[in-house]
């Protein structure tokens, strides 16, 4: 009899939690999308100011996307990350790091694709950060079938007070273990194993003053009102230098400080090139590619323009560097070892990373002295014919 009058009662509160919950999912507004179908640049956002990093040594390259939530109808691709660390260690470090700022959102929610290979971690952890280095564990997945996507999984943070209205918001997708058994989703683990990503979205509810809206970059501080976006007011410049020269990127930004800067080659962040200046002491061909850098700040993140660096690409000329001594009056004496049969030509650049100015042509010496014009520091280079 009991049971009979709270039934109805019953009925109805959880018809108003699925209401509530309907009406929370409706509300929800997409702060940082990845759809990673700009090749070139895989890890940038496709809208909003969230930004990318992977974890762990692992590697990040272009994979199919077919079978993923993503509506692209033309290019298709997913984040493909390979290189897991070996059996045995490295649980819960391997992955990737998604750092975006939820500031006038609330209730948020991860949602992604994924497709694992049959020999890669079965078991994705979400781990979050909402204050600095130190993380804290949030939802978990187990992936059962291999070689297949996955859609809209959903990683449901909106319980966690501190994640929203945060600047700071930190959060890794990393491989980790059922206990200390290594499986993978489809049999044994193994680091061959991939993960493929897509459809990476970072939602929330809108909350004290406008939202964000993602596509036009428009970020806002706690108290509702507008704040900059970061803006590149220099962009790095195409640099072409002799083999064992130096060369030098800059850019300049402006921004919410403190701003943060991470210089890639060919789309791969470099370790250690977080600065505003990257300086190469001499350049050889490993070194050769596209540079970018991105920078940073707690409200999200812009992407530079591509800067290349080249040799000098005469296939018979050979730069080699060459010892400078002052000399009387303000000049400069250079000197340089020689071969029989060759002719020298002496190039100056203004900087490491001027374009080199030909001094000298023809010489069958290893010495010249020459007067430099003043007020500039100038770097001198032979080609050895």
């Amino acid at each position: 009899m009991k049971l009979q009058r709270i039934a109805p009662f019953l009925a109805l509160f959880i018809l108003h939690a699925l209401l509530l919950t309907t009406m929370s999912l409706a509300s929800q507004k997409p702060i940082a999308l990845w759809d990673f179908n700009q090749t070139n640049d895989l890890l940038r956002a496709t809208s909003g100011t969230g930004s990318l990093a992977v974890l762990g040594g692992v590697r990040a390259a272009a994979a199919s996307g077919t079978g993923s939530s993503d509506p692209s109808t033309n290019a298709d691709f997913a984040l493909q990350l390979s290189g897991f660390l070996k059996q045995g260690t490295g649980a819960k470090t391997a992955g990737l790091e998604i750092s975006a700022s939820t500031v006038g959102f609330q209730s948020i929610v991860l949602q992604f694709d994924v497709r694992a290979t049959s020999t890669a971690s079965r078991r994705i952890q979400v781990l979050y950060s909402t204050n600095g280095p130190s993380l804290m564990a949030g939802p978990s997945f187990t992936l059962t079938v291999p070689s297949v996507f996955t859609n809209a999984l959903t990683a449901d943070l909106s319980h966690l007070p501190d994640i929203a209205n945060n600047p700071h918001l930190r959060i890794h997708l990393v491989s980790d273990w059922e206990g200390d058994a290594y499986v993978g989703v489809g049999g044994n683990y193994s680091t061959v194993g991939t993960w493929r990503l897509d459809h990476l979205r970072l939602m929330g509810v809108p909350v004290g003053g406008p939202p964000l809206d993602p596509d036009s970059g428009d970020t806002h501080s706690d108290s509702g009102t507008a704040v900059p976006p970061i803006t590149i007011t220099g962009q790095p410049m195409s640099l072409t230098v002799p083999e064992g020269g130096g060369a030098v990127f800059q850019v300049s930004a402006q921004g919410l400080e403190p701003l943060s800067y991470q210089w890639c080659l060919n789309g791969q962040p470099l370790p250690g090139a977080i600065r505003q200046e990257l300086r190469i002491a001499q350049v050889y061909r490993d070194h050769l590619g596209l540079y970018t850098v991105r920078i940073s700040n707690g409200e999200g993140s812009i992407l530079s323009e591509e800067a290349s660096l080249a040799l000098l690409s005469d296939p018979t000329v050979t730069p080699t560097r060459v010892e400078a001594v002052p000399g009387p009056g303000g000049s400069i004496q250079l000197s340089w070892p020689t071969r029989a049969g060759s002719t020298y030509s002496v190039l100056r650049s203004v900087g490491w990373n001027g374009p080199p100015v030909v001094i000298a042509q023809g010489l069958t010496g290893g010495s010249l002295t020459e007067t430099p014009p003043a007020g500039d520091t100038f770097f001198y280079w032979v080609q050895v014919q």
